[in-house]
């Protein structure tokens, strides 16, 4: 076997080390070498403008979120005054139509009233007339004279009929 025989064998095999050597590290250093630098300096540079990317797109996502965020508070405060407004217009529309009611039904009332006195007046006017009728029909029947009817009414009056 010639890796035993170190003396025979050495000098050659030291040079076929260098010759190969020499060439791998030629072909290494003028080829593979040059294409990973160029890869890994092209992928830190793909990493760095992703990342100042990503930093500008999140400064814009927190701008915007901001504008949002003014936004929907601003909403929500034009949202309660036109509750607010919408309420107090309720409020006076409603106040102005109970005033409306109150003074109808005040109205109503008075007319009933009105209509009850004369109803009343009427009534009694009414019941006068009956009770003329029925003192001059009790007269002459009674004592049998005929009493004419300003006689009939002047006797109820003077007897409290009449008020």
């Amino acid at each position: 076997m010639p890796q035993f025989e170190q003396l025979d064998t050495f000098a050659s095999q030291i040079f076929w080390l260098i010759v190969t050597f020499t060439v791998l590290y030629i072909i290494l250093s003028r080829m593979v070498l040059p294409r990973i630098g160029t890869v890994v300096t092209t992928r830190q540079k793909k990493i760095d403008d992703d990342l100042s990317r990503a930093e500008s797109l999140k400064q814009k996502a927190a701008a915007v979120q901001e504008a949002y965020e003014e936004s929907l508070a601003k909403a929500a405060e034009d949202a309660r005054a036109v509750h607010k407004q919408a309420a107090e217009e309720i409020a006076a529309k409603s106040e102005k139509e109970h005033a409306k009611l109150g003074a109808s039904l005040a109205d109503d009332a008075k007319q009933a009233d009105e209509r009850i006195a004369a109803s009343k007046t009427t009534a009694l006017e009414d019941l006068q007339a009956s009770a003329v009728e029925v003192v001059q029909a009790a007269t002459e029947r009674l004592i049998g004279v005929s009493v004419d009817e300003g006689a009939a009414r002047s006797a109820l009056e003077a007897a409290g009929g009449s008020k």
